[in-house]
């Protein structure tokens, strides 16, 4: 089974975001700050944007973004 056919959930612990807003640089069709926490703009991620949605999690320093293996 190829990458492109299995879907990615991205969730995000808005308890734990501190409004940095890394995750906005690298990848804002994905994440967006709102009140200076981050929202979600979908909770699937894209194919074509997954690297850079997990580079946008990856670059929190609060770990508040998790992308993951969506299941069925």
């Amino acid at each position: 089974m190829s990458s492109e056919a299995i879907s990615h959930r991205v969730t995000a612990d808005r308890g734990a975001c501190c409004g940095y807003g890394t995750c906005v640089e690298i990848c804002p069709e994905i994440y967006q700050l709102q009140g200076g926490l981050v929202t979600l703009t979908t909770d699937i991620v894209p194919a074509e944007l997954l690297e850079r949605a997990i580079e946008g999690a990856e670059s929190c320093p609060q770990s508040a973004l998790v992308v993951e293996v969506a299941t069925v």
